[in-house]
């Protein structure tokens, strides 16, 4: 790397940081927490062999987790699930805060299960046991 890309890279890196620096405390907290949820979540959601979290849609995108009252869920005709991008046209609406509290709690759950020591297999399974929670609850939920 030359000197000249290095410290443009230094000093976007120190812009970004000046920029965080900035933020509020809440919105860093939220950012940073639904940046993890996301990614746990991704890399169920798009298993191409089986399906652990109900996602309409072809990939995952982001969901706020921090704001529950932004939480996007419809209906695609063969399940109900979270759905960022409604490209379709399908029946949408938001979780309700309990709602969203009682998906929040499965996936806290299924976290837990995943950081737990022993046995990779087990650990896997019974975290996508629970994880398959979420599909379930989700299916429960009307959208009209």
């Amino acid at each position: 790397m030359d000197t000249n890309t290095y410290w443009n890279v230094i000093g976007n890196y120190q812009e970004r940081k000046a920029k965080l620096a900035a933020m509020p405390k809440e919105w860093l907290e939220a950012a940073i927490l639904d940046k993890q949820y996301n990614d746990f979540i991704s890399n169920r959601a798009d298993d191409k062999n089986e399906k652990f979290v109900p996602y309409i849609g072809w990939f995952w995108r982001h969901i706020n987790f921090s704001d529950p009252t932004s939480i996007l869920i419809g209906d695609g005709g063969e399940f109900i699930g979270f759905m960022a991008n409604n490209k379709w046209d399908y029946p949408e609406r938001y979780l309700t805060r309990e709602e969203a509290a009682h998906v929040i709690s499965i996936i806290d759950e299924a976290m837990r299960l995943s950081q737990q020591g022993g046995n990779l297999a087990e650990i896997t399974a019974s975290t996508n046991t629970k994880l398959r929670e979420v599909w379930d609850y989700m299916q429960t939920l009307k959208v009209e």
